[in-house]
């Protein structure tokens, strides 16, 4: 709203019509060429001001569209994967992204797992997944014991990866100990901050421009390398808990393996 006043130099924004508003917008896009994504956030405190609060049923509220640009999953090679995750010097965040890795979970589902979802005989996991959405995600028995011999140091009955909260060694007593009594998995933000400290070890915070490493890229990472395994894709979507095959469809932009088959199979074509 402060940018559309000093747009006009009006001493209200009250008196501006629907075409004073559209050359608004059109100026964000075309002259200050933002992303859509910008112009829609500006295109939706409008509509809020003035359909919602001033009442001016405008016929560009439904007319407008802005659709946000979508980017390809942002991932790092197998060998990076394994560098991040060998960097990682504590016992209970190691233990905790290569689960997040390994079973392509979304950072909530990973902190929120409960010893009592994994089935050691069948070799799965039980995920709570977005929109209460339950599924299954295969385990490897070299993880299964993994987490068993991790679980054994803690032993909270409720969580995998409770939560020591801040001050925890001002308790008097062992890390282990403080987890055990845990009542809560541990934080979202605790986890991100991790990550962030072990990316910045490694000094790949900004590298070449590439996006940055988050806790959803160890996810992406997971797709796209059990299509390169040639994992059926709807296998893959099923366990990314994806409710169609459209957003896994992203991953296979990102397979080298995918590319350097159709370099193989173009060279068989008749005429070479």
């Amino acid at each position: 709203m402060r940018r559309l006043w000093r747009f006009y130099h009006c001493k209200s924004i009250r008196r501006l019509g629907e075409r004073k508003v559209l050359e608004f917008l059109v100026h964000l896009k075309a002259d200050l060429e933002l992303k859509d994504s910008t112009v829609n956030q500006a295109l939706c405190a409008l509509r809020a001001l003035f359909r919602d609060h001033l009442g001016r049923e405008w016929k560009c509220w439904n007319d407008i569209k802005f659709h946000r640009q979508e980017l390809l999953p942002n991932v790092i090679s197998r060998e990076e994967m394994a560098t991040l995750l060998s960097s990682i010097r504590e016992g209970h965040f190691r233990a905790l992204f290569t689960v997040m890795h390994h079973l392509g979970l979304r950072l909530s589902e990973c902190t929120h797992i409960k010893p009592g979802h994994i089935d050691g005989k069948r070799l799965v996991v039980r995920i709570n997944g977005k929109g209460g959405k339950i599924r299954e995600v295969p385990i490897s028995e070299e993880l299964l014991v993994r987490l068993r011999r991790y679980w054994k140091a803690h032993r909270n009955a409720e969580w995998l990866f409770p939560g020591v909260g801040q001050g925890w060694n001002r308790k008097h007593c062992s890390r282990a100990e403080v987890m055990r009594r845990s009542d809560h998995p541990i934080s979202s933000s605790s986890v991100q901050e991790a990550l962030k400290e072990v990316v910045k070890s490694l000094g790949w915070e900004a590298r070449g421009g590439r996006r940055p490493i988050t806790c959803h890229t160890l996810r992406h990472c997971y797709g796209t390398f059990l299509l390169e395994a040639g994992v059926s894709i709807r296998l893959v979507s099923q366990y990314l808990g994806h409710a169609s095959l459209k957003p896994t469809l992203a991953y296979l932009h990102l397979t080298e393996v995918s590319v350097s088959k159709a370099r193989g199979e173009l060279a068989k074509f008749p005429g070479l």
